[in-house]
């Protein structure tokens, strides 16, 4: 049984300050400070300090001393009254909340402290599975403070701990003044900087994901909605990975933004970015001003990490992370709903100090379009040969200005949105691909994910809801989600092959709609009967039966219930020169080769 009051003979020792995450590796470098308000001294000999995340487990064992009354018992640190290491190291903090207790000699629990995170697998002393105390920034400390003094005890971890960026091992906690609010950037200081008009101030773009190395490339732009000029000196801008780890810039004083002006934080403008969160677990940009989190943007595939939003929660409205060098940016500047979904997108153009060129949306016709052939896999090196063609398999023209095309090995990240005038009139094919493959609509530089572990490719919409996706790779370990939640994988296929759907653009959600065949882009897939598909690319279930074709010819194959065959041969290359960069559109064919 659970003892979740203490004997009047232990009432006196609490967990008073810990130091749970010190700057740069943790070993040996963790502490935890008791304290004795009485009314006797207490005997520490075989206390034990209990450490976890979804469960406690001993860290440490005090192996002897006194802590009298009024006085305090470092443990662990090299200056500790008794020192060494915690087992495993003590947890920095999560999505749920982690915690420690204090046990006596006889195994009763005295004091449980919670922290950084939601309720979760632990109690606190009153058997509730209850919040934490706020969590630290790396190199702070978490301690009592009830307002007047430290050492006392509401059992309440998130009234009677707060965070001390000045940390005060073996000695009196003070007054934190003022106390510590946990937001991103604040500093636990007074600040001067002039936080009137809040709303006035926004971020407006983002590079997260600078090409090749990241460090010092990546930049964030401010953007000033009101009517007069502004000092932001004082101001932080921070790159936050965890809710309690975070790069942060300061400005100086003196720093000016103009009304409808624009400010770079980071490479080409003030200040610089050491490194900026590429979305994994859902990462952030805030922007602070003394103890106010003025704005927001939460961008990942989810938020494992809980990273928090312009509500001060656990974010449930995600940005899609762009491509490499590939801006996230305000679909209109400055317009704010504190939605990251609905907001940001990523940029057609990089604009930074400049107005988003984010594309206008109509999302009109948009559940037509379907992906159709992936070649992800081309013989010998890959560059430049890979593609995705879209087909639109419906009735009525689409207007694909600001669709994005997004690509997945574990996570997702989508290409830049497609330009202004981009139509694809109904049976037409789209594509978009290397340097080396023929009819390309647009070019694309990266690499597309060779199918280990489940890899995908999906379109999405202007507003950003997926219209169609394909995994491939024969399994979905990596946890990729399809059309409809499916979870199955188009099997892999050998080099120089595409996948492709069989009839154009027939759909029924599942992995058996597609086919592996000789790549054909900007043309009718040929099926598995080694025939093109000649009948309009409409959105029906697959009618030529379910999984691969023998890889190795292209004669029927008697093992095969449906007697699939496949066509063999190289991806069609004219060798033309064509362009890098986003290209103008160059030529439609139809299904029906017209």
């Amino acid at each position: 049984m659970l003892l979740l009051l203490a004997l009047p003979g232990f009432a006196g020792v609490l967990v008073n300050e810990v130091m749970y995450n010190p700057s740069g590796a943790d070993d040996g470098l963790e502490w935890v400070e008791l304290c004795n308000p009485g009314p006797d001294p207490v005997d520490l000999t075989n206390y034990t300090i209990e450490s976890g995340g979804a469960s406690f487990k001993k860290s440490f064992t005090i192996t002897g001393g006194t802590i009298e009354v009024g006085g305090y018992f470092l443990v662990g640190s090299s200056a500790g009254d008794v020192t060494g290491s915690f087992s495993s190291n003590l947890e920095n903090g999560g999505a749920s909340a982690d915690g420690l207790r204090l046990k006596a000699a006889d195994g009763t629990v005295l004091d449980t402290m919670l922290y950084d995170g939601a309720a979760g697998g632990l109690l606190d002393d009153l058997g509730l599975a209850s919040a934490g105390a706020t969590g630290v920034h790396e190199g702070n400390s978490l301690g009592r403070w009830n307002g007047t003094s430290d050492c006392t005890d509401t059992n309440d971890s998130t009234v009677d701990f707060v965070e001390y960026d000045s940390p005060t091992p073996r000695a009196t906690n003070g007054d934190p003044s003022p106390p510590d609010t946990g937001d991103t950037g604040d500093t636990g200081n007074p600040s001067t900087a002039d936080c009137t008009s809040l709303g006035d101030l926004k971020l407006n773009e983002v590079l997260i994901d600078a090409d090749g190395s990241d460090g010092g490339k990546e930049w964030v732009e401010l953007y000033n909605v009101g009517t007069t000029a502004r000092d932001l000196g004082g101001w932080i801008v921070s790159a936050a990975s965890k809710p309690t780890t975070s790069v942060d810039v300061e400005l100086d004083p003196g720093t000016m933004i103009e009304p409808g002006g624009f400010l770079i934080v980071g490479a080409g403008g003030v200040g610089s970015f050491s490194s900026i969160g590429n979305g994994t677990g859902g990462d952030a940009i805030y922007l602070v001003c003394g103890d106010y989190l003025v704005d927001a943007v939460v961008y990942g595939d989810d938020n494992s990490d809980a990273m928090y939003d312009d509500f001060g929660t656990a974010a449930t409205s995600l940005a899609t992370v762009p491509d490499a060098d590939v801006s996230l940016a305000r679909r209109v500047d400055g317009l704010d709903t504190d939605l990251s979904a609905d907001d940001w997108t990523a940029s057609s153009v990089n604009t930074p100090g400049a107005a988003n060129s984010t594309p206008q949306c109509d999302a009109t016709g948009g559940e037509g379009l379907k992906v159709n052939e992936v070649y992800y896999d081309a013989d010998g090196a890959d560059d430049g040969q890979e593609f995705v063609e879209l087909v639109n398999a419906g009735t009525a023209s689409i207007n694909l200005e600001g669709f994005t095309v997004q690509f997945a090995t574990s996570s997702w990240k989508a290409a830049a949105p497609f330009a202004k005038g981009t139509v694809l009139a109904p049976g037409e094919f789209f594509v978009m691909g290397g340097e080396s493959v023929d009819n390309v609509d647009v070019s694309y530089t990266s690499s597309i994910g060779n199918g280990t572990s489940g890899d995908g490719v999906r379109v999405a919409d202007c507003t950003g809801t997926v219209l169609d996706t394909v995994i491939y790779g024969g399994n979905d370990d990596d946890g990729l989600e399809g059309d409809g939640g499916a979870v199955d994988a188009v099997d892999k296929v050998k080099s120089g092959q595409s996948i492709g759907r069989y009839p154009d653009g027939a759909d029924s959600d599942q992995h058996t709609d597609w086919f592996p065949a000789s790549p054909t882009p900007g043309d009718a897939n040929i099926g598995p009967d080694g025939g093109g598909d000649t009948g309009g690319g409409t959105d029906t279930a697959n009618n030529g039966g379910g999984g691969n074709v023998d890889p190795g010819g292209c004669a029927p194959d008697p093992a095969r219930p449906d007697g699939a065959a496949c066509a063999t041969g190289g991806l069609p290359l004219h060798g033309a020169e064509l362009l890098l960069v986003m290209a103008a559109l160059r030529r439609r064919r139809n299904v029906s080769g017209a």
